[in-house]
């Protein structure tokens, strides 16, 4: 079983780039070709307009990047609906041959915790059956619960090749409300002791790339923060949110990764799904828009990579 370091190490190299999609369905954001005809918004209707759009999406970039990160909140808003949506979006990416970062900052403790794990990364015992769920090839998870909390999910990347991204930093203004807090023992902000945790946990799930399956999200938005921690946890993959539309940069980003130029993914989902002309234009020049915004960012990308 190949771990999910050197899977999606494996698919940045073959794509030539680190550069991740997101997947936030809103419907009334859609261009009007994919909501036109549909009828009153039934579960079926809803179910069908996101898949539809995620299908556009994901093969209008898919021979691109190495992943897809879509967002639970924006499938769950739309109750039943959204969260089947969710499986069929996750099931196409990967016959697409996309990894999924299910990004739903889930955690909880002993039992609850295991349950989330076994939903998103691993499987459940069903009538004395294994049974998958969603099966996303990673998913992020917070870790204020503390080292407990987290060891369920490390557990099933072990056993199920899967991948984990702990919150550390995030890219709002917010974060430092709590994040940026010193913990008395050492006087480090609270964000840098926990890096300190993601670093062990991670030491026993490093693949043949040097990198581990538990790695850590830093935001675009802080890249003296990412600096500091991409040196606290030099072998965990880091997922950059906040590049784009949140007002990280390609120079911000670039903060998280290794001079190898390895070391993290970065992800961006309004500016590439999002940014059109006009709700009006028809399906072939959504599909070219989301392809040009994806290449846009990939030359961003990779550019400020290969200066630094």
């Amino acid at each position: 079983m190949t771990v999910f370091a050197d899977r999606l190490i494996h698919s940045i190299r073959a794509r030539g780039n680190p550069c991740v999609v997101g997947l936030d369905p809103r419907i009334d954001l859609m261009p009007a070709f994919i909501k036109s005809g549909r009828g009153e918004p039934s579960r079926e209707v809803i179910c069908s307009i996101i898949t539809d759009f995620h299908e556009l999406v994901i093969d209008g970039v898919a021979d691109l990047i190495p992943a897809v990160k879509p967002q639970l909140a924006f499938f769950e808003q739309y109750g039943s609906a959204g969260v089947e949506a969710f499986e069929n979006t996750v099931a196409f990416a990967r016959q697409r041959g996309l990894l999924v970062i299910a990004d739903g900052k889930r955690n909880d403790i002993s039992s609850t915790a295991e349950a989330y794990a076994a939903a998103f990364l691993g499987e459940a015992d069903v009538l004395g059956h294994k049974q998958k769920a969603f099966d996303a090839d990673a998913a992020t998870v917070t870790p204020y619960l503390g080292r407990d909390s987290l060891l369920p999910f490390v557990e099933a990347c072990a056993r199920y090749g899967k991948g984990l991204f702990i919150v550390l930093k995030t890219s709002n203004p917010g974060s430092r409300d709590f994040q940026d807090q010193p913990v008395a023992a050492t006087g480090r902000p609270l964000y840098e002791s926990i890096a300190v945790t993601v670093d062990e946990l991670g030491r026993t799930l490093i693949g043949e790339s040097g990198y581990s399956s538990i790695g850590a999200v830093i935001g675009a938005t802080f890249p003296e923060d990412g600096r500091q921690l991409r040196t606290l946890m030099p072998r965990a993959l880091i997922l950059v949110p906040g590049y784009g539309a949140q007002g990280g940069s390609a120079e911000s980003a670039a903060a998280c990764f290794n001079p190898d130029g390895l070391g993290a993914v970065v992800s961006s989902s309004r500016g590439i799904t999002y940014k059109y002309a006009s709700p009006d234009l028809p399906c072939h020049s959504f599909v070219a828009s989301v392809r040009e915004n994806t290449l846009r960012m990939i030359d961003d990308i990779t550019k400020k990579l290969r200066s630094s």
